[in-house]
Formats: C-alpha cells, structure tokens, sequence
C-alpha cells in the first residue's frame, strides 16, 4: 500500500522568505495530490508521542469515572452535553470511544438558542488517571493550536489569500482535541466498497483543519486519484487532513481530505486536534466583503447540522426554527 508523503515545517515558524515559500509549496503539492501529509520538524514536536500517550490513559479510568465524564445523552444525570465522554454507539460511522476537550476559556458564540452547549466547559476526571494528567492534556491542546494555525495560514498563502482573511475566520477559542479508542467491544468492522474491512468509514472532518497522531497503523487518506494511501507511523509526527470549512473558505480551491480507518486485530488509539473557527467568525469565503449575518456564522452552521443527527433531536433546534 503506498504511503503518503512527509514535509519538514519548521519554516512556518521562521519570518517570511524563501524557505517559507518552499514549504508552503511543499505542503500544498502534498495535500492537493494525496490528501494528506505527515509533518514534522514544528516546535515542540519531541513532547507529541508523550503528550498523546499520558492524555489516552484517559481510556484507562474505573468505569464509574469514565460515567461521570460522560455526556447527558447517555447519562442524563450528568451535567455536560458537548465536552466529555462519549461511548460508542451503532448509528456512528466511527466505531469508537472518545473523550472530547475544549479550550480553558470557551469564547461566547452568537444569541442563539443552543449555542450556550457548544461553550460549556470540559469535565475533568477525579481523579486523574495520573498525576499532571490535566495540565498535560492542557498543554497538548495549546500546542497543537499553534501548529494547526501556522498550518492552516500556510495553505490560505497558497490557495491566494492573505494571512489576516484567514486568521480573522480562527481568533477565538473553540477548537476540538479528542483522545479515540476503537476497542475490542467497539462492534465489527465494516466492508468498503473496495472490499477492505474497515473500523472507521470514508468521511471528511467538518473542521478547518485536523491533525491525526495514532498509536499503531490503520489511517489511511484518499488522494485526488482515488487511492487511499497509508498514514505511516513515524516518531513525534503527526498527518495533517483538510476539513469542510477550509474548502468553503477557498471556494474549493482546497478540496477536504476523506479518510478512513483499517480494522486491526487489536485495539487502537489515536488523538484528534480539530481546527474550528470562532462561533460568532464568518465561515463565508475568505474573499467575501459584504456584511456578515448569523446565518453566516460558525455557530449557526454547527447547530444546523447537530441539529440533523438522531442522537441530537429534541436537544438542539436547527437555529431556522428557533
């Protein structure tokens, strides 16, 4: 199975010049053609396997812990909708577990009936399942945050926009870092069309950007060819897929990156850092200039398509009904 390509990104964080310009290049050419990249060479880049592996031990906690993490559509008991513990269930595409984080400060979002549960706070476990275990998982979050800015201003450089267009669409808090578990009780995996038994199927993140760390073998990212290509394991690295947002920002210029995920004999765990605009910022083109309404924003393009899916009927309202 071919493997997709890996670009060095140290330059992002360098002043503008040649050596920027050559990744940028290197970085687009990479995700155009096979829908991903691994990168490596960002700062703090030798901390990410460590990072990754103390926030999975969320995974480890008593049962009884992990309940109280859990969201109040499986517990109604529990106090959190959004952030936390999620269980796998049937009618996802992803058979996992996974336990969601948000940002220390949620920024507030438009006057939208609903939106006060996409600001809710994370709930922390208590205890941990080790000592430091928050504020390492917090620390991971801020840096995955730096490195998915520098990489998403790199590809609107490319797509023909400026920096600011960009950045104005990702200045407030509101990203995504999720810690996944596809564990022996996850259910059985599932036949692609191309006969290759999955756990996870084809599908394009709904973010501006994401950044996938796995712990053993089995992502793989579609290329403009139709190939689906192996996301190789490689120390301190992790692969870079294009979310939905992005490709409305530069009116598909930048194409999102389906993706999906091998079955495996065993479990496996991976982490998630998903790139999402502020709320209240425009997810209009990144060249639009006329006013910017609610409907245009992030907040009431997030409720409109929760407010779509089973699992969130009779708690979120499409915001065109409210």
């Amino acid at each position: 199975m071919p493997e997709v390509g890996r670009v060095d990104i140290s330059a992002l964080f360098g002043p503008p010049g040649p050596a920027r310009d050559r990744c940028d290049k290197d970085l687009w050419e990479g995700l155009r053609d096979t829908g991903s990249v691994v990168i490596t060479g960002y700062p703090g880049a030798d901390e990410v396997d460590l990072r990754a592996r103390t926030g999975l031990a969320v995974f480890d906690l008593p049962t009884e812990i992990k309940r109280d993490l859990t969201t109040r559509l499986e517990v109604p008991e529990n106090p959190n909708w959004y952030r936390g513990y999620w269980p796998c269930t049937p009618n996802r595409t992803l058979k996992n577990d996974f336990f969601d984080v948000g940002p220390a400060e949620p920024c507030q979002g438009p006057d939208l009936p609903g939106i006060e549960i996409l600001t809710e706070p994370t709930p922390w476990p208590d205890p941990e399942p080790k000592p430091g275990w928050t504020d390492t998982v917090r620390a991971h979050y801020d840096h995955l945050n730096g490195v998915a800015l520098a990489m998403i201003l790199s590809i609107g450089r490319s797509a023909g926009f400026d920096d600011d267009a960009i950045h104005a669409r990702f200045d407030g808090a509101n990203s995504t870092l999720r810690f996944l578990e596809y564990s022996a009780n996850s259910g059985p995996p599932m036949k692609a069309p191309d006969g290759t038994m999955i756990s996870g199927g084809r599908h394009t993140d709904a973010s501006g950007l994401s950044l996938l760390w796995q712990d053993r073998p089995g992502l793989q990212a579609e290329g403009k060819d139709g190939v689906f290509r192996d996301i190789p394991i490689v120390p301190n690295a992790i692969s870079v897929h294009v979310g939905d947002v992005m490709t409305t920002l530069t009116r598909g210029v930048v194409p999102a990156t389906p993706h999906r995920v091998v079955a495996q004999d065993g479990p496996r765990r991976s982490v998630g850092f998903f790139l999402e605009p502020a709320l209240s910022a425009a997810v209009t083109p990144a060249d639009y200039e006329g006013e910017t309404r609610v409907e245009d924003t992030y907040g009431w393009l997030l409720l409109s398509t929760f407010a779509k899916r089973d699992f969130w009927r009779g708690v979120i309202r499409d915001p065109k009904a409210a």
